[in-house]
C-alpha cells in the first residue's frame, strides 16, 4: 500500500470514531464550556470577601479539571 493510502485509511478510521479535529475540537470546546460553568458557581458560592481563599481554592480545582479534560482530548 502506498503511503498516501495509509493516510487516507487511517484518517477515515479517525473520522468513523470520533477522533477527528472536529470531534477534538468539541472535546475541549467542552471542557471550556464546564470550566466556565464551574468557575461561575465558585463565584456565586463564595461572593463573601472573607471566602476569598475558598473561592480561589475552587477555581484553581475547576483550572485543573479543565486542564484534565484537555489532556483527555488529546489522548
Amino acid at each position: 500500500m502506498s503511503k498516501k493510502w495509509v493516510v487516507v485509511v487511517f484518517t477515515l478510521v479517525l473520522i468513523l470514531f470520533g477522533y477527528g479535529p472536529r470531534s477534538i475540537a468539541g472535546c475541549k470546546s467542552d471542557c471550556r464550556d464546564d470550566y466556565e460553568s464551574a468557575a461561575e458557581s465558585c463565584k456565586l458560592m463564595y461572593d463573601d470577601p472573607d471566602d476569598a481563599d475558598m473561592l480561589k481554592i475552587c477555581i484553581d480545582d475547576a483550572k485543573n479539571e479543565y486542564e484534565s479534560c484537555i489532556d483527555e482530548c488529546e489522548n
